[in-house]
């Protein structure tokens, strides 16, 4: 991992927000991969009646599992998840795409709306995952934005946990939010940024309010203008948070989150980020266990080398998993 280059890419893509674009919008050129093909849906029992949704693929070598986290308002479909997950397909690793709580057309699974407080059920569902598709293989976990926050934290959980998550080897971290407030008010800052995950997230509020129509005012909260005046709303409408400041810490990370690591952690961002500020990662100590790569371009979730789709973490995951 140290005689890795920095991420370097064309002028023409230097920019964070062409970059961030990228990495949602640039679509797959192969419709019908082999990965696809065999991709089987299974639910996985997360405790406590939660149920998951995912896709299995499982590779003709099966060297390895990689399981995957989306991040918020994605889903396992999502660009950055399908390119990865093909790319390390194609190398012989087994695919596990999970979908968090009331993404990727899974609203109808649980009453409850999703949060990001919902680690519990989360380190469950990789646990179980890693149990059932990875007996005997080397089990490695990547997460994406809010995908990568949920990564640390099932790092952390692993680290503390008696159940632990078998053969785990290796949590990457690409563009994670440590500090979710900031996050939010940095994504409502941005016009176009803060429009898209606004109108995303109505549009699951939507699909919510379909099936599970009386546990929450989804119609008043679907008023906010923006996504903190959303999650404000939605914070009040329940009896789980005392206010927004006690939800967001519930997932906000700190030094004390990265002490005693019993698992390699490698997070990736970048210094132009436009939705997480790059102090928040100076303020991690030094662990054994951890390192942190950060860029000076990459945008969020982007790290595009090119057009043709490949992507500066591909190659933290190759070194990661095949040494």
């Amino acid at each position: 991992m140290d005689q890795l280059h920095p991420f370097k890419p064309p002028i023409h893509l230097r920019h964070p927000f062409i970059q961030t674009v990228l990495a949602s919008l640039m679509r797959q050129n192969t419709p019908h991969h082999p990965m696809d093909r065999s991709s089987q849906a299974t639910v996985i029992d997360a405790g406590k009646g939660v149920r998951l949704l995912g896709h299995y693929s499982k590779a003709s070598a099966n060297k390895a599992l990689l399981i995957l986290i989306h991040g918020w308002e994605g889903s396992m479909d999502s660009n950055y998840i399908q390119r990865t997950a093909r790319r390390f397909f194609d190398k012989g690793v087994s695919i596990f795409r999970l979908n968090l709580r009331d993404h990727g057309e899974t609203h109808h699974l649980n009453p409850e709306p999703f949060n990001g407080s919902l680690i519990r059920e989360t380190y469950e569902a990789v646990r179980k995952i890693a149990k059932e598709f990875g007996p005997k293989l080397p089990v490695y976990l990547g997460g994406f934005s809010i995908g990568g926050n949920f990564t640390l934290r099932v790092a952390r959980e692993h680290s503390r946990n008696k159940q632990t998550i078998p053969n785990l080897k290796h949590c990457i971290a690409v563009s994670p939010p440590l500090h979710p407030k900031s996050a939010t008010e940095m994504m409502d800052s941005k016009l176009i940024i803060g429009r898209y995950f606004r109108d995303k997230w109505k549009l699951s509020l939507t699909k919510k309010n379909v099936h599970f129509p009386d546990l929450h005012p989804y119609p008043s909260i679907m008023e906010g203008k923006n996504v903190m005046d959303m999650t404000d709303r939605i914070i009040a409408s329940t009896s789980q948070f005392k206010t927004i400041d006690d939800y967001f810490n519930t997932y906000t990370l700190g030094p004390e989150d990265f002490k005693d690591l019993k698992v390699d952690v490698t997070i990736v961002t970048a210094a132009d980020d436009p939705i997480i500020r790059p102090k928040e990662f100076k303020e991690i100590p030094s662990v054994p266990k951890l390192k942190i790569l950060m860029q000076k371009h990459g945008g969020h979730n982007g790290f595009y080398e090119n057009l043709k789709g490949d992507c500066w973490y591909f190659k933290v995951f190759d070194r990661v998993i095949f040494g």
